[in-house]
């Protein structure tokens, strides 16, 4: 098969033209979904049958996007209950309700200026002169929301939000700035194609078809740089399924062929990323901003719920939430290459991918200040944040490496950092990081440590190599309490001689706790219900943990791991930890002092290596603005360069 990236640009291009060809109906690709009639295991079944059941229920009178979009969304779709969606739009956008829109919270919090973008997927959907399904929205509906995006978007938004140095303020969530910077760019789509708004301009003077292209400039350069620079911060975190639902309206719906194609290619590293680390649907490797709780001991990582929909793995999606909006309704299907990857499952073998990601942080002069920052034009509690700022990240990377073991039988991983204070790195990417391993053969299977503290910043360092493990709570940290460790109950336990085994259904594992006793305790959770498990708590916080897993093939029974590890050698003197795993060869050495890096085989951790993506199956030099996919004699070349 030829290589997908060595196509000729102009063919390549061809699909992404025709779905950026103006007005006059639907394009190909939405005629044959429109006309085919669904197989049952297919990402269309799966949503058809969700947008069924909306429908057939009694909508309530909400005037919140996030109570309104779904039924709205599912009855233009459907093309079922046509007035009462259109009633539900102009409920939800009318201008004339406090906060241009009123989308407020439990707190009473506003929310529009990152969930406008709902609204923008239904108008671009379903307009009289969209692509996809025109005219099933009324001209009431389409005034109401053309009114509502211009009268916050032609104050709210400036033109010096689009300068390239701005993507490097995080304003201290990555979710939430990509939903509000998405916001600005969907709403001068929006408007540069509405007829009663193309000739105006916003209140900083810029015409609107001008903005638009700006907007539009500014995610060609994003996505180059951040598909270059380790893709996310927020890695593999439960936030993934908002920031995704954000990205999946550029992928729909830009008025430039070049921004789709480039948020396309994007979305294919994403689940390209995803595909090599995940077992059944449930991520392995490393998670920033993965909090207590279920998120941790159940949830499916990053992206899980997306997943389902568009590949059918793991735990079924059974209603239209807002952050799986874009997902559910999205003309994007990921390329041949990353399907054969998510699909290979065991057949993709044992290796390790090495990754490199952003997360240091930067001061405002090494990235340019901006003039006007994001802000929203109600001052809400959440918009004063996105004005602040709060913090900004060095596009130059380095001091995170994420390293992950994978195998067929559990998926291992960690972010190995330095020791370092915390002011040095951004709160979304030192949040809450969750290392440990997963299980093949139980969706709740895992083994990972982690402090009570519910937002922990720093809490930790460590080091791997291959199914071994030592990690450290740091001293440094801020939020975090304690230091314990997680045994899902699915999991058979063992305690000998200071070790405690464990038994999956296909593989062995060891933890140990190096410094000081330690106690179990019981997981909160009540009898019966998913997450239960148990906590062995260190009697010593600060004490190293060595965890050790292999694969039931590479022993034969449970007695005879066990007797291995205890064979292997440990060393605990002077805040020196030497573990030998006779298994993988390999010596892992952690200074507890924080004196010096960990160190493997006795060299110390290069936290910047020149590969941003280093695997079997995802190749890409950090900086370089090309990635390749690859699985068996496949390649698909993401090059952001063109």
């Amino acid at each position: 098969m030829k290589p997908i990236g060595t196509l000729p640009i102009a063919l390549r291009l061809v699909g992404i033209l025709a779905l950026a060809a103006p007005t006059g109906g639907l394009c190909s690709t939405a005629k044959a979904a429109e006309q085919a009639t669904p197989s049952a295991d297919t990402a269309d079944a799966r949503r058809e049958q969700i947008m069924k059941d909306i429908v057939s229920r009694p909508f309530k009178n909400n005037t919140t996007m996030l109570g309104t979009v779904p039924f709205a969304l599912s009855a233009y779709w459907l093309n079922e209950r046509l007035p009462e969606a259109d009633a539900a739009v102009i409920r939800a956008a009318s201008p004339e309700l406090p906060g241009v829109g009123s989308d407020k919270d439990e707190q009473g919090k506003d929310h529009y200026h990152r969930e406008c973008l709902l609204l923008q997927r239904v108008y671009f959907l379903f307009n009289s002169r969209s692509e996809y399904f025109p005219g099933r929205m009324s001209k009431a509906a389409q005034d109401a929301l053309a009114a509502s995006m211009w009268k916050w978007a032609s104050t709210a938004c400036t033109k010096e939000m689009t300068r390239p140095e701005s993507m490097w303020w995080s304003g201290g969530s990555e979710n939430i700035i990509a939903r509000c910077m998405v916001s600005f760019w969907g709403a001068s789509q929006m408007l540069a194609s509405h007829p009663d708004y193309r000739d105006r301009k916003y209140a900083d003077g810029t015409p609107v078809q001008a903005m638009a292209r700006a907007f539009n400039d500014y995610y060609k350069h994003f996505l180059r740089e951040r598909a270059s620079k380790g893709a996310m911060m927020e890695v593999a975190s439960g936030y993934d399924e908002w920031t995704l639902g954000a990205w999946y309206n550029i992928a729909d719906f830009s008025l430039d062929p070049l921004t789709r194609q480039r948020m396309r290619m994007f979305l294919d590293l994403f689940w390209g990323d995803y595909a090599i680390e995940q077992i059944d649907g449930v991520r392995g490797g490393s998670r920033h901003r993965c909090y207590p709780g279920t998120s941790s001991t159940v949830g499916g990582g990053g992206g899980a719920e997306t997943a389902w929909i568009l590949f059918g793995v793991g735990k079924p999606v059974n209603t239209m939430n807002a952050e799986n909006i874009g997902a559910m309704t999205t003309l994007y299907r990921p390329s041949p290459v990353v399907e054969a990857l998510l699909r290979a499952g065991a057949a993709r073998g044992t290796y390790e991918y090495v990754s490199r990601r952003l997360g240091k942080g930067a001061t405002a002069e090494q990235v340019g200040k901006p003039k006007e920052p994001v802000q929203d034009s109600n001052k809400s509690e959440d918009a004063k944040s996105l004005s602040g700022y709060a913090e900004c990240t060095d596009p130059n990377g380095g001091n995170l490496l994420r390293y992950t073991f994978c195998t067929p039988d559990f998926v291992m991983g960690t972010s190995m950092v330095p020791a370092l204070p915390l002011s040095q790195w951004t709160a979304i990417s030192s949040q809450n990081r969750w290392e440990g391993v997963i299980f093949a053969g139980h969706a709740t299977a895992r083994i990972f440590p982690q402090t009570e503290g519910y937002h922990a910043l720093n809490a930790s360092w460590s080091v791997q190599s291959k199914g071994v493990m030592i990690a450290q709570r740091l001293k440094t940290s801020k939020g975090a309490n304690g230091q314990r460790v997680w045994f899902d109950a699915s999991l058979k336990r063992e305690a000998r001689n200071g070790w405690v085994f464990a038994e999956a259904p296909h593989a062995y594992a060891v933890v140990r706790v190096v410094d000081g006793g330690s106690r179990w305790e019981s997981d909160e959770v009540k009898k019966g219900k998913p997450g239960m498990g148990m906590w062995l708590r260190c009697e010593n916080e600060f004490s190293p943990l060595i965890i050790d897993v292999a694969r039931k093939s590479d022993y034969p029974d449970f007695a005879v791991f066990q007797k291995a590890i205890l064979a292997n050698t440990l060393t605990w003197k002077d805040n020196r930890l030497d573990y030998r795993s006779d298994l993988y060869k390999t010596q892992l050495t952690l200074f507890a002092d924080y004196s010096k890096p960990p160190e493997v085989n006795g060299v110390p951790i290069n936290y910047s290596p020149a590969k941003c993506y280093d695997s079997p199956f995802i190749q890409g030099d950090w900086g370089s603005g090309v990635v390749t996919l690859r699985y068996g004699k496949d390649e698909q070349i993401l090059n952001f360069n063109q």
